[in-house]
């Protein structure tokens, strides 16, 4: 009895459990056709007669138990949930076990509890998950790449909150699939617990180039400030084109104390001039110099070292964050334990934590050199053989990624798909991509295939959800309900017989409007835990997401996390940092001369 207590009883629900309609009219009148069957005048041919009352009485008891006493119980979901959002047909069929060896699980419905799978055929088109902080975006993330890891697949996962307990997670996870060796580390904000890593090593010089102007805000609509980008990616083509030419590897140290030190570059050209005097990249470079030297009284040639910083002394502040402190001890290496290319072949697990709170400027710069370095890899994966491109496709989890979004999104959306890499953003409001541009947030949104909206925290981000979601035509009902009541009479008549009166009636008028699926008063108010799950635009699931959790004595067995680290064959760089009093000023050299005497 509590159960039935506890059922809505909505109008929507009254109006369902009403008889009406031809249908019911049928229903009714089998019924009673089977009563009136019974009676003995109708006792010819009883075998036909038996039949006649089963048959008419098994179909519209059947039509009127499942058609309308079942609704009470279908708006009892299985699962807890605050809105009766009906799931649709599920993409993979709950029975379907070999369907679902090439899909992820995301969650379970709320109201029949079903499993709702979705396969990596439409995982390469792209998730956006979309919530305020602590509602379920990371739980469901740290599902998702559970699943990943255990079916062998790679994944790389930025981390914009760096939580100490999320790499023991992640160790502890990919230790139970049996696959700790894969697992990659990047942590600048705590060089103990990281691998080494150079994202600017590897790729011709456009590519480095690149990653690095990612660093700069895009200036298309600021002539001055394209100028100066501009000439900033010219300079950085050239001296990273030189660099490669000598054969010597080099880091963002080296790179800033060129940017700012003439000595350094003309120390650059000797070296080409002397090893490659007839390439056409000394020649460029050269050039490059030409524009920025001086000759002094003495007849001294000098680098007008003010002019180089009025171009390049904005890349250079940013290089020297990444060459200095924490940053520079896990990014200052020849010989990095992380190639990302041939991580995401070998189907790595690749885990970076990005210090946003400590060091906000330096980890947002870093998370967007990551993504430019992954911009790369991934233009490289694309030109391999299909049979050599990642299986399972490679998973790239983007938390908090507001914090690290650039322009350059968009184009890896449109073309992750054929190198088999997929992308899952989580934001926390949509303002994360409109904040770079209006086309950034339309282009991110339109390719991405699966939408999963948790509870929203802005009322702009509900609303654009809602719209995400769609609308659909629903009746409308109106009911009305007036009563009167009214009496007549001559007030000076002596008879006590008067005219009186009473009214009553009820209007009721239906009409269909269109509505939203899901309102986003809805979105606003879901559950921790709880998300709608918005899939190619037509078909809408309201699940519950389950929560990963490893036993204690298993936590306990494996220990603390353990990385890998790799030997690597030496190779020679320019190493200008080591060799700094070569590139320090006479008047420096001489101050350090008079302390020491």
């Amino acid at each position: 009895m509590n159960k039935w207590k506890a059922l809505p009883m909505r109008i929507e629900t009254i109006r369902k459990i009403t008889l009406a309609g031809p249908f019911d009219a049928i229903a009714v009148l089998l019924i009673a056709m089977s009563i009136v069957l019974t009676s003995p005048f109708f006792h010819y041919h009883e075998p036909y007669r038996r039949l006649l009352i089963i048959t008419f009485s098994g179909i519209g008891a059947w039509w009127i138990f499942n058609e309308r006493l079942m609704f009470l119980l279908r708006e009892k979901f299985l699962l807890k949930s605050k809105y009766l959002i009906k799931s649709s047909e599920l993409v993979i069929a709950e029975h379907d076990k070999t369907a679902q060896q090439n899909a992820l699980l995301f969650g379970y419905t709320a109201d029949e509890g079903k499993p709702v799978y979705i396969s990596y055929d439409f995982l390469m088109r792209h998730v956006w998950i979309l919530g305020q902080s602590g509602v379920g975006k990371t739980v469901l993330g740290t599902n998702l790449m559970f699943q990943q890891i255990v079916k062998g697949g790679g994944l790389l996962f930025i981390d914009g909150k760096m939580n100490g307990d999320d790499l023991q997670t992640m160790y502890q996870i990919c230790k139970w699939a049996g696959r700790e060796q894969d697992l990659l580390v990047i942590n600048p904000g705590k060089p103990e617990l990281s691998n080494s890593y150079n994202p600017i090593l590897y790729g011709d010089a456009d590519e480095v180039a690149s990653r690095l102007l990612s660093l700069i805000p895009s200036s298309e609509d600021s002539p001055g400030a394209d100028f100066y980008r501009q000439s900033t990616k010219q300079a950085i083509t050239t001296l990273i084109a030189a660099l490669q030419e000598t054969g010597l590897a080099y880091n963002f140290m080296d790179l800033s104390i060129l940017l700012l030190n003439g000595k350094a570059l003309l120390y650059v050209e000797s070296l080409l001039v002397r090893d490659k005097p007839d390439s056409p990249i000394t020649n460029q470079y050269r050039l490059f110099l030409d524009r920025y030297k001086t000759v002094s009284n003495k007849g001294v040639t000098t680098i007008d070292v003010d002019r180089l910083k009025d171009i390049l002394g904005g890349m250079a502040g940013r290089l020297y964050d990444f060459g200095t402190g924490t940053f520079g001890e896990v990014l200052n290496t020849y010989t990095p334990d992380v190639n990302l290319f041939e991580a995401i072949r070998a189907n790595k697990v690749i885990y970076v934590m990005l210090p946003t709170m400590g060091k906000n400027e330096q980890a947002q710069n870093f998370g967007k050199m990551v993504i430019g370095d992954l911009r790369t890899a991934l233009s490289w994966v694309q030109a391999l053989p299909e049979a050599q491109r990642p299986n399972p496709p490679f998973m790239v989890f983007a938390d908090e990624a507001g914090s690290y979004v650039s322009q350059s999104w968009p184009r890896m959306f449109e073309q992750a798909r054929s190198a088999r890499i997929w992308l899952m953003p989580a934001t926390q409001t949509q303002a994360n991509f409109e904040a770079i541009s209006k086309e950034l947030e339309q282009m991110i949104i339109g390719n991405t295939w699966t939408k999963v909206f948790f509870k929203i925290g802005t009322p702009e981000s509900a609303e654009t959800a809602a719209n995400i979601i769609g609308m659909e035509r629903k009746a409308s009902l109106t009911i009305a309900e007036n009563t009167g009541r009214s009496e007549s009479g001559q007030e000076i008549d002596s008879s006590p017989i008067k005219q009186a009166g009473d009214s009553a009636g009820i209007t009721i008028s239906q009409r269909e409007e269109e509505v939203y699926r899901v309102h986003p008063d809805q979105l606003a108010s879901l559950d921790m835990g709880q998300c709608i799950v918005s899939f190619g635009g037509d078909k809408l699931y309201n699940i519950r997401v389950p929560m990963l959790t490893l036993t204690p004595e298993f936590r306990e067995q494996c220990g603390k996390a353990q990385l890998n680290y790799f030997d690597h064959q030496a190779r020679k760089g320019l190493d200008l940092f080591k060799n700094i009093n070569r590139w320090l000023s006479d008047v420096i050299k001489n101050d350090k001369v008079d302390e020491q005497g």
